[in-house]
């Protein structure tokens, strides 16, 4: 359903705030929806403004109404009595600026967005002299931090900090704007904003007068400074300020510690401006020592949030008749974040559908206050201008899009969209397959046009209800059901592929009684895999590990099975060929060593079936051994006395097992002790 719709006669109504006109606002539309959509489809929001700052997309959206979550979070590193704190996203990464007390400005990086903790802290500044307000801004697609700093008129000081590119993780470069004629005497706390071409700025002095900043044209220029004074003398202990505009009606709003108060104040079309105050006092007592105040749009009415010093509470304020410029129905929701006597407040931040503040405590500690979408859309928001979405349930659903979030300019639209079942779907569930395997996928359901598999890779069909995929790695294969164009269903198929990888090695020759090392680089290693040798033949080293050594006998092909946990299997295997076609023996042996083959001086082949002699001599031609037997051994005596070291004579005459090959050789061998 659209707005149109939503709104009963097709009318989008407009009005003009005076200041004196409570009537209600409405923006201009910033994005279109189609009226109704089955669950499962995916909706992409179309005619999205061009050029926000910001995109805040909450497709769940939380109540802003509602008592929020909190935490505190504890000790943040380098936060030390925080005189203020301001919140940007810059590539969708959220940052956050700290100044302090002793005089750093500190910057934190969220990686993991607002929900978590800051993966980075950098100093940016130190040696700042009471620095007491900030703020960001975004023009021309860079980023300006501006710092008010100082005690009194002789030192007070504007500062802005330059980021180049690669935007808010540079280092920024400092630019002193000086004291400014001195005109600004201990300034306390900052907002900027742009009305048309002009910048403007107001901070407030140690006398709690309004001045206002006139940059003109370009934000880079040094400002001239306007007194506006204590207009009516509202301004009582000033300790906070905020800014939106409604529909080209500027409006700031202030808290007031001393004075225990919230005040408004109305420029109309310009912040040029001298601008009227309306005092809003406690709001029924629901205002305590405040420390910090946040206002924003939420479809067609505004929030604001206040924190009290007094009560270490916060207080929403609703304004329910969709227009600022009337007195906010104002109400406590507690100490939901864990206050512990807190000094000041964030500036608002969206994040993947969530609402956020921050406070600092006295106890330096920094707490957390969230307001969460639900869990129906997914995903619960998104930050780029044209997000994709889908919702699971029928019903009638909101969709918000805030741009320019945390800035003065900051616009909120909704849509209405009808959600209803789309007809049953029977799917497969994501699966398991070892590599090298297939698997059957379906995809059942009546009433679609079509269907249709994505991606077109290893699988028999993309159009029929049934297919067979082989992937070679994990791949999600999408089954897309087409009933009506806003009913498209697609439902994707997670096929993990299970990969193990078994390498025997390269096939070699041995000599006949040599021994190899069998077993490849590619084999898959890890205490999670089982490894096995299959035969067992000739293996002289453990047949259970990824490489293992061998001594055939003869040929022999050997087999590597490498298992891992999912239980899927590679075989690789190595040909390992030991030709009959020598006589082996060492030559050198040492008695009893236990490098030596059988403890002996013999033969090392394992082919020969028929020794016709083994003889072996010394040097004057007396023969000390003689065998018939292949696994006969000299042990390196002579008629049962240790042999003398030295070298001696050795003869064969044998036959090969196979072939009946005959073989006649001598040699010499040394023994040594």
């Amino acid at each position: 359903m659209s707005k149109k719709l939503l709104f009963l006669a097709s009318l989008l109504l407009t009005f003009i705030i005076s200041p004196d006109d409570s009537r209600a606002q409405t923006d201009p539309d910033l994005f279109a929806l189609p009226d109704t959509v089955c669950t499962g489809h995916e909706i992409v929001p179309t005619y999205v403004q061009n050029n926000a700052q910001s995109y805040d997309w909450s497709f769940c959206p939380a109540n802003l109404s509602s008592v929020p979550e909190g935490e505190n979070v504890g000790y943040i590193n380098s936060v030390n009595n925080s005189k203020g704190m301001v919140i940007s996203k810059d590539g969708g990464i959220n940052y956050t600026f700290n100044i302090n007390a002793v005089g750093t400005l500190v910057r934190m990086r969220y990686l993991d967005g607002l929900t978590g903790s800051p993966s980075m802290i950098t100093g940016l500044a130190e040696g700042l002299n009471n620095p007491s307000g900030l703020y960001m801004i975004k023009d021309a697609d860079r980023w300006h931090l501006f710092v008010v700093a100082g005690t009194d008129s002789n030192n007070a000081k504007l500062l802005r900090y330059d980021f180049a590119e690669p935007g808010l993780r540079s280092m920024p470069e400092e630019v002193d704007l000086g004291r400014l004629e001195g005109l600004m005497d201990g300034p306390k706390h900052l907002f900027i904003a742009k009305d048309g071409n002009n910048w403007f700025g107001f901070t407030f002095n140690r006398r709690d007068e309004l001045l206002r900043l006139s940059f003109g044209t370009d934000i880079l220029s040094t400002p001239t400074v306007t007194n506006l004074g204590n207009i009516d003398g509202h301004f009582n202990g000033v300790s906070a300020i905020t800014g939106i505009v409604e529909i080209d009606n500027w409006h700031l709003f202030i808290t007031n510690q001393t004075g225990n108060s919230v005040n408004r104040l109305t420029f109309g079309n310009s912040l040029s401006n001298t601008p009227y105050v309306v005092d809003l006092g406690t709001l029924e007592n629901r205002i305590s020592f405040p420390v910090g105040i946040a206002v924003t749009k939420d479809c067609d009415d505004y929030f604001g949030y206040v924190l009290n010093y007094g009560t270490a509470s916060i207080t929403t304020l609703h304004w329910v008749d969709s227009s600022i410029a009337i007195t906010p129905v104002a109400s406590v929701q507690g100490n939901v974040a864990d206050f512990s006597e807190p000094v000041y407040m964030s500036n608002l931040a969206r994040d993947s559908g969530s609402l956020y503040l921050f406070a600092h405590n006295v106890d330096n500690t920094l707490s957390k206050v969230m307001f969460h979408p639900c869990t129906d859309a997914n995903p619960a928001g998104a930050s780029e201008q044209y997000p994709s979405f889908k919702f699971g349930e029928s019903g009638l659903r909101t969709v918000f899009l805030t741009i320019n979030e945390g800035m003065p300019d900051v616009r909120t639209d909704c849509e209405q969209i009808y959600i209803y079942e789309n007809p049953p779907i029977t799917i497969s569930n994501d699966t398991m397959i070892c590599q090298g395997d297939t698997v059957r996928l379906l995809m059942l359901t009546n009433g679609a046009d079509s269907l249709r598999w994505t991606p077109d890779y290893n699988i028999s069909s993309v159009t029929n209800p049934f297919v067979d995929v082989y992937p070679a790695y994990t791949t999600a294969y999408v089954g897309t059901a087409y009933y009506a164009p806003n009913c498209i269903v697609a439902n994707p198929i997670v096929v993990t592929v299970s990969k193990v990888m078994a390498d025997a090695g390269e096939d070699r020759v041995l000599s006949d009684g040599s021994t190899t090392i069998i077993g490849g680089p590619e084999t898959t290693l890890g205490m999670q895999y089982t490894y096995k040798w299959t035969p067992e033949i000739g293996q002289v080293f453990s047949s259970d590990s990824a490489v293992t050594r061998v001594k055939p006998p003869y040929d022999i092909t050997y087999y590597l099975t490498v298992t891992n946990a999912d239980g899927c299997s590679s075989i690789d295997s190595v040909l390992v060929s030991v030709p009959c076609d020598d006589i082996n023996l060492p030559n050198a042996f040492r008695p009893g060593s236990s490098y030596t083959s059988g403890n002996g001086f013999g033969l090392l082949n394992e082919q020969l079936i028929k020794i016709n002699y083994f003889r072996i001599f010394d040097r004057w031609g007396q023969e000390v051994f003689s065998t018939t037997d292949p696994q006969g051994r000299w042990d390196g005596t002579i008629k049962g006395k240790d042999a003398p070291l030295g070298v001696y004579v050795w003869e064969v005459d044998a036959n090969c097992a196979n072939t009946q090959e005959r073989f006649r050789r001598s040699g010499t061998v040394t023994l040594i002790r």
